[in-house]
């Protein structure tokens, strides 16, 4: 929206970064910025499980899956929820059990698995979003490493450092804590 109707949009807001670093950043990179690539690089920050390559290559056959048996569908939203839980409490505790179920059961009473993973289909892997440069950009949490690079193509005006549980999940995890960043970002661009 910020790019197709940009005088329509007050700001963008982001809850988990903007973008991961790639090779072709590596020779302007700072030292900081390199360490994070360098995680990124390693698959262990997802438990070994690169979901968004399983989903470039097959997105239909897991949403067939997941459509066809709940168990596939509880199965593979539990093992995302372990993997983006940033918190390190365990997963009971930082989400209300019959919340994770309301969750996983809105995709599947409503067939949408395999629209949420068709997206991954047209992308090409971990790599820097386009961006905008029309309307100011917030973001809840990103690594401390990144905001230069994501400045080249973002007008970042709200990126805090000290925002609890950056991670996939952070609305179920802490709700408040995300309410009160998106206000604090939407303050700044009224």
């Amino acid at each position: 929206m910020a790019k197709a109707a940009p005088d329509h949009v007050a700001g963008v807001y982001v809850v988990s970064g903007l973008g991961f670093p790639t090779e072709k950043d590596l020779p302007d990179m700072t030292e900081e910025e390199r360490a994070v690539f360098a995680w990124f690089q390693r698959q262990d920050w997802m438990n070994g499980v690169d979901h968004h390559a399983l989903l470039r290559a097959a997105p239909q056959t897991f949403a067939c899956g997941w459509h066809d048996s709940p168990i596939a569908a509880l199965a593979w939203m539990t093992q995302k929820f372990h993997e983006f839980n940033a918190s390190g409490r365990p997963l009971e505790q930082v989400i209300d059990r019959d919340l994770f179920l309301t969750n996983v059961s809105l995709y599947w009473f409503t067939g949408t698995f395999g629209t949420s993973a068709w997206p991954y289909y047209d992308s090409t892997g971990f790599g820097w979003p386009e961006g905008q440069m029309a309307v100011p950009t917030g973001v809840y949490s990103g690594p401390p490493g990144i905001r230069r690079l994501a400045e080249r193509h973002n007008t970042i005006v709200h990126w805090p450092q000290d925002n609890p549980g950056g991670h996939h999940f952070i609305a179920m995890d802490r709700p408040d804590h995300l309410a009160a960043d998106l206000r604090a970002f939407f303050a700044k661009v009224r």
